[in-house]
């Protein structure tokens, strides 16, 4: 089931070099260790850039945004088979 969600989270992250990778977030009650993020693409809106991660557990695909200009993650979207 698709879900469009859009909630503010805390995201645990490795930044090496001039990559990130997400490692686990907190969402609600719920923490969500990341098995794999499936891929990794940005773009601008307006003068800030954004990174988006598609990202699974082992049951559960989610769709993560990263805010260059503030810093914050948001989850966009969620997909439970």
């Amino acid at each position: 089931m698709f879900n469009e969600i859009n909630d503010p989270i805390e995201v645990i992250a490795k930044f090496a070099g001039n990559k990130t990778t997400p490692v686990k977030f907190l969402w609600g009650n719920r923490e969500i260790l990341i098995k794999k993020v499936n891929l990794v693409y940005s773009r601008f809106v307006g003068k800030t850039k954004f990174y988006y991660f598609a990202v699974s557990d082992s049951a559960n695909y989610f769709k993560l945004q990263f805010n260059t200009e503030t810093l914050a993650w948001t989850l966009l979207e969620s997909y439970a088979e």
